[in-house]
């Protein structure tokens, strides 16, 4: 009799913490939905704005049509994995739609030159290269220019190099 009064004294304990943890979570949830300004800036490791815009608001196929870097228009955006994009045409947002993996950028958008030395930074969307048919941003700040860093150095050697620390940073 002791052991199945142990047993449901037990079993009621880890009731009463699973439902406290849902009801956390769920607050949580609530806080969420309620608060638009709750940030999404580190969703799935992806480098966004807190409102989980990609590339600051560029568009992420005209890096490969056009060769630049061009903003977005609010009005021509797509969800895709949580991440928004924006987009300069309706036959960019079309393009994207139709092969959306070759334009999201290289390491969910963190600079390249930062992976491949092992660190997270930040971009500035106008500071780009096409390698291998996938779009690399990197870092400009007055005091650094990531992307003459990467020139200067071995591509492929930076690639792999960035490519082995990204599978770290996503796990």
């Amino acid at each position: 009799m002791k052991r199945s009064k142990t047993s449901l004294i037990t079993a009621s304990l880890l009731g009463l913490a699973v439902l406290a943890v849902a009801i956390t979570a769920g607050a949580g949830l609530l806080a969420n939905e309620k608060n638009p300004n709750n940030s999404r800036a580190y969703l799935h490791s992806y480098n966004l704005n807190s409102s989980g815009l990609a590339i600051e608001g560029y568009c992420p196929v005209t890096y490969f049509t056009e060769g630049k870097a061009q903003p977005g228009d609010p009005e021509i955006t797509v969800t895709h994995s949580n991440v928004d994009y924006r987009f300069a045409s309706e036959s960019a947002r079309e393009a994207f739609q139709q092969n959306s993996e070759r334009y999201i950028p290289a390491f969910s958008g963190w600079c390249a030159f930062g992976m491949a030395i092992e660190d997270k930074f930040p971009v500035d969307p106008t500071n780009f290269k096409i390698v291998d048919d996938r779009l690399f941003l990197f870092l400009r700040n007055p005091g650094v220019d990531a992307l003459q860093l990467w020139n200067n150095g071995n591509e492929q050697e930076q690639t792999e190099a960035a490519e082995s620390h990204w599978e770290t940073v996503i796990g």
